[in-house]
């Protein structure tokens, strides 16, 4: 081993013993958070300004407020048309899942200002934001975050949920820990006791900010999505991808996703100039990563800042804050591809279609359907280059399958698609399908319409996405075909939660499935 590479270790080892030390220290003294770090209305004032100074390629929207403290949660777009969903590729940036992982919203700041001010200057940033539509959630939990930021606790990790109901914020006792509030493989991870630093509420989804990170991706379906994260206790200058899933094995997508997370990490060097590792993290978890490749389809990052310790001194940031922000930066580039992308309509009226797109050799129905982009019938799909199966399906259409379907290295292999509509069929025997649900994604009220044979009673059930029966509806169609109206409520007339449903529809001995997205 050479001298210079003994000293770079001992360097290592030096900066990770002190980092350590003063991980113990703050956990255990009542340390003031440093001025550098910014509070709840600073946030505020920053974004407006930002939107003020460019208003051509910023919009800020109150998203929501949080659970207990009815605090103002806020989304920032940037892109060159901003007002208008275009049909382009979303990458998304979150922070402050944590309420003592501060660095996430210093990252996101930075960068906020960062690919501003340098729109029309810089060639690279002008494109991203011409090219991609970016999305940023600096302060998802910011109830929390003031805990922190006003020195009652700065070790805080959770919201603030009264879990006895007594009416007071109890240290020892309230909170849900927002990352594990994700409903996929919930109930296998965190724990059920509120006191727990890593409790996952009372029911998947329970409060408002997981709830707006589930609608905002299921609206937008992000390309990527990256959560920050910083570590109190345990390693960290690393990338978690999604998953190892005991019994399963890699995710179905795991030779693209890993190939990202190896970049990503190259891309993003600690302060010792060594790149982040990436390691993959357990399916069987509540974790946002896993909720958004599983049900949503984009492919979900947690980029765990620094190592045992989660609030670096004041002097240490805007370093911390460049070095993690190049490195975030790749996403975007990563979204030029490669991969493939299209259209899907219907032949006969050209009209977009929420179909499925399946890509054969990357398939596995631990997945949630992969679907188009309702106004467009756009997808997304980013691989390795390679050569691929695709099959395109949507309910009332007939399937079509493309083989050989090449991707070379750079950008997308253009692959749309035009689904023939079902014919062919004696009106005296229309058969067992769900023909069309119109509006999905729906907010208010879904229409589902079918066929059934002449004669014969049909029943729709609807399920959630753990496959609970959410509503059943019992139907004599007249002539052969019929309707069914879903308001977005259970059985009990309870509005249910945003998400994927699936209605199963049975009848004359026969079955049909149609998948289901309400927004709230």
């Amino acid at each position: 081993m050479h001298e210079s590479q003994r000293n770079h270790i001992a360097i290592r080892v030096l900066l990770t013993l002190a980092v350590f030390a003063a991980a113990i220290l703050w956990c255990g003294a009542a340390w003031a958070i440093p001025d550098r770090y910014h509070t709840y209305d600073e946030v505020h004032t920053e974004i407006l300004a930002l939107e003020a100074n460019y208003p051509s390629i910023v919009r800020v929207d109150t998203l929501g407020v949080s659970s207990e403290d009815g605090m103002d949660i806020w989304g920032v777009k940037l892109s060159d048309n901003v007002d208008t969903d275009e049909d382009e590729p979303v990458v998304f940036y979150n922070g402050i899942h944590h309420a003592e992982e501060v660095m996430g919203l210093e990252v996101i700041m930075w960068m906020l200002d960062e690919l501003t001010t340098n729109y029309g200057v810089n060639d690279t940033m002008t494109a991203w934001v011409d090219d991609f539509e970016l999305y940023f959630i600096p302060l998802l939990n910011p109830e929390g975050h003031a805990v922190v930021t006003a020195d009652v606790d700065t070790t805080w990790r959770k919201n603030k949920r009264d879990n006895n109901e007594n009416g007071e914020f109890d240290l020892d006792y309230d909170g849900v820990d927002f990352n594990h509030n994700y409903d996929f493989n919930w109930a296998l991870g965190g724990s059920d006791n509120p006191p727990s630093d890593y409790y996952r509420g009372p029911a998947p989804f329970s409060e408002n900010g997981t709830q707006i990170v589930r609608d905002f991706c299921l609206e937008h379906k992000p390309l990527f999505a990256l959560n920050y994260h910083s570590p109190r206790s345990s390693d960290g200058d690393l990338v978690y991808y999604p998953w190892y899933w005991m019994g399963y094995g890699f995710a179905p997508d795991h030779y693209v996703i890993f190939d990202v997370a190896s970049e990503l990490c190259n891309r993003t060097l600690d302060e010792a100039d060594e790149p982040y590792e990436p390691v993959y993290g357990f399916a069987d978890r509540g974790k946002a990563r896993n909720w958004q490749y599983g049900v949503v389809g984009s492919i979900g990052y947690t980029m765990e800042i620094l190592s045992y310790l989660c609030i670096p001194g004041g002097h240490r940031v805007d370093g911390i804050c460049e070095r993690v922000s190049n490195g975030s930066y790749y996403l975007i580039e990563r979204s030029y591809g490669p991969g493939i992308t299209g259209h899907v309509t219907a032949s006969d009226t050209r009209a977009p279609i929420v179909a499925e797109v399946k890509v054969l050799e990357n398939h596995s129905d631990q997945l949630s359907p992969r679907t188009t982009d309702p106004t467009y019938g756009r997808y997304w799909r980013l691989l390795l280059p390679g050569t691929y199966t695709v099959e395109f399906s949507a309910f009332g259409y007939e399937t079509q399958t493309f083989t050989d379907v090449v991707v070379d290295s750079s950008g997308y292999t253009t692959l749309d698609c035009e689904l023939e509509p079902w014919t062919g069929v004696p009106e005296d025997d229309l058969g067992t399908r769900i023909e069309r649900v119109s509006p999905n994604p729906f907010r208010d009220a879904t229409t589902l319409s079918f066929a059934a044979p002449r004669g014969e009673s049909a029943d729709v059930v609807l399920y959630n996405a753990s496959g609970r029966v959410v509503r059943e509806f019992s139907v004599s169609p007249a002539g052969g075909s019929g309707t069914v109206v879903w308001d977005g409520t259970d059985s009990s007339g309870r509005p249910v939660a945003s998400g994927v449903y699936f209605a199963e529809l049975t009848s004359g001995g026969a079955s049909d499935r149609s998948s289901i997205v309400l927004l709230r």
